[in-house]
């Protein structure tokens, strides 16, 4: 299984924003062995507002299984809109892929959840 994290430009740290907002996004694969992180990818639409977002997100991410963040989406008017990867939902519901962590969870807290469900 491979996983993108959204983390905070230090790379130590989830990003407590939007998801499709985080400066990087730390790739790790699950193996035998445990988590091994990849690659840490470059976030090129983390400033980019509209409605193309998704779209993008979902090739920048297509390798991967299942994006982790702390939140998808903005609050607006009381509504809560996901961006929506490659396989979601109807009616506003987050897409399959999609885990919420804690914001205060470490990367390696985060992993271990992952790895447990």
């Amino acid at each position: 299984m491979r996983v993108a994290i959204a983390i905070m430009s230090n790379a130590t740290k989830l990003y407590a924003g939007p998801y499709g907002h985080a400066p990087f996004f730390a790739i790790y694969d699950l193996k035998d062995d445990g988590w091994r992180r990849v690659e840490l990818r470059d976030n090129p639409y983390k400033a980019l507002e509209g409605g193309g977002k998704p779209r993008l997100l979902g090739q920048l991410l297509a390798d991967c299984d299942l994006w982790v963040g702390v939140r998808f989406g903005h609050e607006e008017g009381g509504h809560h809109h996901h961006h929506q990867g490659p396989r979601h939902h109807e009616h506003g519901s987050p897409p399959e892929h999609v885990r919420k962590v804690d914001k205060d969870l470490s990367i390696e807290e985060a992993l271990a959840l992952i790895a447990a469900s």
